[in-house]
Formats: C-alpha cells, sequence, structure tokens
C-alpha cells in the first residue's frame, strides 16, 4: 500500500487576533494523521499567540509548532516555517497568510490526486492565482510584465482574469500566493526563497522562475476558500514601501534570470486549462460560480475612491486602473460560454 504524503501547514501572523482562530480552525479540519502545523508568529504584539496555543491544547491530535520571528514580514516568515518543517519523503508544504480560510476539507487528498496525476514535474501551484510572463517582459518597465491571467473563482473576481473553477488546473508560469502549494522536492532542489528580495513582494515571481528553469511546471489549482478583499493588510493599511519594494525586486530578478525569461518567453508557456478527472463535482463548480459574483461586487465597493488620506489615494489609483481593465459584456458572455461548454 502507498504511504500517504507528509503535509506542512506553514501560515505566516502577524497581529491577527481578529481572524486567527478561525484561520487555524479551518486548517486544523483540513488536517489528517500525516500533518503538521507551523504557526509562524512575526512579532506579534497582541493576544493571537494566546490563542494559538488555546487551540494546541484543544487539537491536541495534531502536531502544531510554533515558529516565532521578529516581525520580519513575509520572506523571511515563510522561510523560517519551511526551515522549522520536516521536508523528508514525499510530501506538500501548503503556504498561506493570516486572512485565508481554507474551506476545502479534502484539501490533502485532492493535492496528492492532483500531484499524482500530473506527475512529478508539477511544481509550484497556487490556489489563487497566476500568469504567464508577457513576452516584452525583459524591456518592460511594468512591475507586473504579466499575460494570460487567470484567478480561482474563490478570488477576488479580478478584472481581466480568466475565471478557474474547482478542480481545472491551468498551467501558468508565475503560481501567485496565497495560498499556495510547495513539492518537498521542489524545497529539496531548490531551496528557499530568496531573502534579498526581503521584506517582501515578488518572492513568489522569482521561485516560479526557478522552478520553471528546473524543468518543473507550475500552474493554478481551484480549490474552496475565502479571503475577503478588505481583511488584507496590504489593501486596508498599504505600506508606502510596496511600490519601491516592487519595482526594486522585479530589477533585481531581471537581473538574475535575463536568460531563463528569455528562454521561458520563447517557447515553454502555456495558457492550458485542463479539468482534472473525477475531482469535484458540479454542485461545487456552480457554487464556485456564485461566490464570484459575490466576490466581484465587494471588490467594486471596496475600492470606491471616496476617503481621505493614503488609503483614499491608493484606492483612487487602483480605482482607475481597474476602471481600465473591467471585463466588457463580451468577455463575460465569453466566461459563462466556457462554464456551458465543462458541464456539457
Amino acid at each position: 500500500m502507498t504511504e500517504s504524503p507528509q503535509f506542512n501547514y506553514i501560515i505566516t501572523i502577524h497581529n491577527k487576533e481578529d481572524l486567527i482562530k478561525e484561520v487555524l480552525t479551518c486548517v486544523l479540519i483540513c488536517c489528517r494523521d500525516n500533518s503538521h502545523v507551523y504557526p509562524v508568529l512575526d512579532g506579534c504584539t497582541d493576544r493571537t499567540e494566546t490563542i494559538v496555543d488555546d487551540l494546541i491544547k484543544t487539537f491536541a491530535h495534531i502536531p502544531i509548532t510554533k515558529v516565532h520571528t521578529p516581525d520580519v514580514h513575509e520572506i523571511r516568515s515563510i522561510n523560517a516555517g519551511l526551515k522549522a518543517a520536516n521536508h523528508e519523503g514525499k510530501g506538500y508544504n501548503i503556504i498561506l497568510q493570516d486572512d485565508v480560510l481554507l474551506h476545502d476539507f479534502l484539501l490533502q487528498e485532492r493535492i496528492a490526486q492532483l500531484y499524482d496525476w500530473a506527475g512529478e514535474k508539477l511544481g509550484v501551484v497556487s490556489f489563487r492565482h497566476g500568469a504567464n510572463l508577457a513576452n516584452d517582459t525583459l524591456s518592460s518597465n511594468s512591475v507586473q510584465p504579466f499575460a494570460d491571467y487567470v484567478e480561482n473563482a474563490y478570488g477576488h473576481g479580478i478584472p481581466d482574469a480568466r475565471v478557474l473553477l474547482p478542480g481545472q488546473l491551468a498551467y501558468r508560469t508565475i503560481a501567485i500566493k496565497s495560498p499556495v502549494c510547495l513539492p518537498f522536492d521542489l524545497i529539496r532542489s531548490l531551496g528557499l526563497l530568496e531573502e534579498k528580495l526581503a521584506p517582501y513582494m515578488c518572492d513568489d515571481f522569482e521561485y516560479s522562475i526557478r522552478s520553471t528553469q528546473a524543468g518543473y511546471h507550475n500552474g493554478v489549482f481551484g480549490i474552496r476558500y475565502q479571503s475577503d478583499v478588505d481583511w488584507g493588510t496590504t489593501r486596508t493599511r498599504p505600506d508606502s514601501r510596496l511600490q519601491v519594494l516592487e519595482k526594486r525586486n522585479i530589477g533585481l530578478i531581471k537581473d538574475w534570470h535575463q536568460d531563463a525569461i528569455a528562454h521561458i518567453i520563447a517557447g515553454v508557456q502555456t495558457d492550458q486549462v485542463i479539468d482534472v478527472p473525477g475531482m469535484v463535482t458540479r454542485a461545487e463548480q456552480d457554487l464556485a460560480i456564485e461566490t464570484l459574483k459575490r466576490n466581484q461586487k465587494r471588490l467594486e465597493q471596496f475600492f470606491q475612491p471616496d476617503q481621505p488620506g493614503l488609503v483614499g489615494r491608493v484606492k483612487r489609483k487602483i480605482k482607475t486602473t481597474l476602471q481600465k481593465l473591467m471585463i466588457s459584456s463580451s468577455k463575460q458572455e465569453s466566461a459563462q460560454q466556457y462554464q456551458g461548454e465543462y458541464k456539457g
């Protein structure tokens, strides 16, 4: 009998006392006997750790190992969790931030089935969204030089992104977190995230390039999760360094991986979307479509640019961008037709 793969859940947390109990409870319901949970407490000064300690007592049958970091932000906190985790044998790291609720309680079974079906060269898989590199990536001044966007139907409802239904796999070069899956084999082969990009921004871009360069195929896989647009700190309290860090890190990635990027653009990308057989029911996909409609309305409401100060300026800028990218009625009809073709 084939031994079940191991699952590490690495959750990066910074002062999320209002949501962390729900986040971790969802993770723990996903867990099986082959699971280990690593909450990374990154400079928490609120009641987060107390809540984690209470959950450790309640779920005593599931190993939970706390990891502490001194407010180092996303890249180094993820690496701290990966360093604490065991990567022997066959297994997968499920990495998520503190604003994600995993609602697919067959997650482990489905991830194992996905990687068995796709083969050993399936690399980074995002459960949220992803994209290919644009043809002009190396010459473009854009901090997001991407094309062929695809987003899980349980995402925010990003305009201009192809909708991915539960149980579908979209092969894309750049897998964008979170949540995201990193197989143990990938960690053993590539190592950790690049900390020269710290504290955050574009680390998933860089790691996806390394994964592709090593012969893996990355992608986006539709599962059920919840991450409301107003839960994310980056969206509600944007850091003034965000754009500077993004521009700096994109420049570093182009310098480091110029040849790899040119090779990827020249021919190893695909916009393929595949239905993984026997994965989900039609009812699960119908529920995802209804959720997408609600999330799109929330996204539009959240970015109403009527607030003063920095948040208002950020929202006004994003609102303008969204207006430029809004899905036309013809694209909406195409999405509906796509859904109908799948059902048919």
